[in-house]
């Protein structure tokens, strides 16, 4: 598949020069944890400030060309509980598998930032919800990642740990009245479920979307704290294209500025101590 450059794009290319220099930028901000953007969700979190941009063609990493991602990585300060200021790392924008990426380049943002110092990743992407009981417009701390993007190893596909249940538990309540705690479920993609994958998908977990396995891989390996945020854009089977999982994502994007925060440190108490 061709792919168009986006912002943070280079006219040619896949590498860059001064990649070490913008990964010592990010080293040297020190974040207390780093937040990947999904379709439409990148927003900077209330009261923060904007310390430094840097393109991903910069840090090395793909750009996709998929609507909704702008391609760069904010170095912003932010207000937490009790005065304190919170470091982080806003990765707007996601490739994806179907773009024809391969698994070390969807993982390398989040393994870039764990070699750069960043012990604490929060994923989030805009996904469909497998089960009459999630709405659209919920917010879902998921305990594991069930990888049909991956092979599978016997009958059963592999499971990956995001967090443990009761870190998820501590993530959905200060997501607030819509927060919950579920399975993700990640497949290829680019074509959205059909009602019988729908009822296939129910068996594995609460929610389906077409990222964050390679991700949850890269950060495991790396050692990395990991809290995964499916926000539920539409019912799956019920949408009929990634505009209208923007059209979603926009206002899950607002609800996320708002509460991303308190988010973090619910999942890390150490940083709102």
């Amino acid at each position: 598949m061709s792919e168009a450059a986006g912002d943070g794009a280079a006219p040619a290319g896949r590498t860059a020069p001064g990649r070490a220099v913008a990964l010592g930028r990010v080293a040297g901000f020190a974040p207390h944890a780093a937040i990947v953007f999904g379709s439409g969700l990148a927003a900077i979190p209330r009261g923060a400030t904007v310390e430094a941009e840097l393109p991903y063609f910069e840090l090395g990493w793909p750009v996709t060309a998929v609507p909704g991602h702008a391609n760069r990585l904010l170095l912003v300060e932010a207000p937490a509980g009790s005065g304190f200021g919170l470091r982080l790392a806003l990765a707007c924008g996601r490739p994806h598998r179907y773009e024809g990426w391969s698994d070390e380049e969807l993982g390398r943002c989040v393994g870039d930032l764990c070699f750069a110092g960043v012990s604490r990743v929060v994923l989030t992407n805009s996904t469909g919800s497998l089960r009459p009981e999630v709405e659209p417009g919920a917010i879902v701390a998921c305990s594991a990642v069930v990888d049909l993007q991956a092979a599978p190893l016997g009958e059963e596909p592999p499971a990956l740990p995001a967090c443990a249940p009761g870190a998820a538990a501590a993530a959905a309540a200060a997501a607030g009245p819509r927060g919950r705690v579920g399975t993700y479920v990640a497949v290829a993609g680019p074509q959205f479920e059909t009602p019988a994958e729908v009822a296939w998908l129910r068996r594995f977990g609460d929610v389906v979307g077409m990222s964050a396995a390679p991700e949850v891989r890269s950060g495991l390996a790396a050692g990395a704290a990991l809290c995964l945020l499916a926000l539920v854009a539409n019912r799956a089977a019920a949408v009929g294209s990634h505009d209208d999982v923007l059209s979603g994502g926009a206002s899950l994007g607002a609800l996320l500025a708002g509460r991303i925060a308190a988010v973090i440190t619910a999942r890390w108490p150490e940083l709102g101590a």
